[in-house]
């Protein structure tokens, strides 16, 4: 596994961090896709991405038996990531604050691949985690 460079990581960093909504796609309970477009929050170093959905949304009723997902956040015109990892339930640091039957997700992103159409040398780049 190779380390990207770290213009590529700053680039990443700014691209998720100043985005606020990601898109995100697994399998449900049935085998049939699922996208469900969600506010997030980024950590780095572990590269984590944290959200807060319904147990009973058909997205996030599959991820105990399916764990894998990928997703895309797009952080301005043609620029964003992709990205791939493991969801599991997170124990949230302040509970009262969910509805009920919410529960705080966390992705343990294990590949990004970075995309800006504007400048060629960053048009496509795979990130590892």
């Amino acid at each position: 596994m190779t380390t990207a460079p770290a213009h590529h990581r700053r680039l990443l960093q700014e691209y998720v961090g100043n985005a606020r909504l990601m898109s995100l796609s697994a399998v449900d309970d049935d085998g049939a896709p699922a996208l469900l477009p969600l506010p997030f929050h980024a950590a780095f170093g572990p590269d984590r991405l944290m959200f807060i959905a319904h147990r009973d949304r058909p997205l996030v009723a599959g991820l105990k038996t399916r764990p894998k997902v990928a997703g895309s956040i797009i952080a301005g015109a043609g620029r964003g990531v992709t990205f791939a990892g493991l969801a599991s339930a997170a124990e949230s640091p302040d509970p009262v604050r969910l509805a009920p039957g919410e529960r705080l997700y966390r992705i343990d992103v294990t590949e990004w691949l970075l995309f800006d159409e504007h400048a060629y040398e960053y048009r496509v780049h795979p990130i590892r985690a």
